[in-house]
């Protein structure tokens, strides 16, 4: 199942960290990245987000442009809480089993990084911590299989930077 994370968009900082009107256009940006990618009949199924109101900002915002009419519900979860440590892997993976289906939204933030199973690899991060954002995530992942064992499809900065180099590029087929 695809799972889809996106850390907030860039927020004002004074509380209560609404999204600045950049961070707004940014999120509009993401939906339209995800539409590219996963293809104009793609809706989001499901979608839980971090309580904090830049985050669930963020999720609305992409929610209006990729739910369609069947999109009435977002769950918050404090597990998806920014803390003074970055999250770890196994904290996201007991978060998001309660929401496992494909095509779920879940909206975040950037220590993200240090959570995904390729958290090595990333460019634009540091001490756990992306240093861009929104980022957006792509995620293959089954209920059965560790998440360690997760592919990421995708790891999009701001206006579609790659993040990461993946292990295995698939090479054209050469005939001859």
């Amino acid at each position: 199942m695809r799972i889809i994370f996106v850390t907030h968009a860039e927020a004002l900082d004074a509380p209560p960290r609404l999204l600045s009107k950049s961070g707004r256009k940014q999120a509009k940006s993401t939906a339209k990245l995800i539409k590219e990618l996963l293809g104009d009949d793609f809706k989001i199924s499901k979608a839980v987000s971090s309580p904090a109101v830049r985050c669930i900002e963020t999720s609305l915002i992409i929610l209006n442009e990729l739910s369609g009419k069947k999109m009435r519900r977002l769950d918050t979860d404090p597990r998806l809480m920014a803390a003074k440590e970055p999250m770890e892997p196994d904290q996201l993976s007991r978060a998001i089993v309660d929401y496992a289906c494909d095509g779920v939204l879940v909206t975040l933030h950037s220590d993200l990084a240090n959570a995904l199973p390729i958290r090595d690899k990333i460019k634009n991060a540091s001490d756990g911590w992306f240093n861009t954002r929104p980022v957006l995530a792509i995620v293959d992942w089954e209920k059965d299989r560790p998440w360690e064992e997760s592919k990421v499809l995708f790891l999009l900065g701001p206006n579609g930077k790659p993040l990461f180099e993946p292990d295995e590029v698939e090479k054209p087929l050469l005939l001859t």
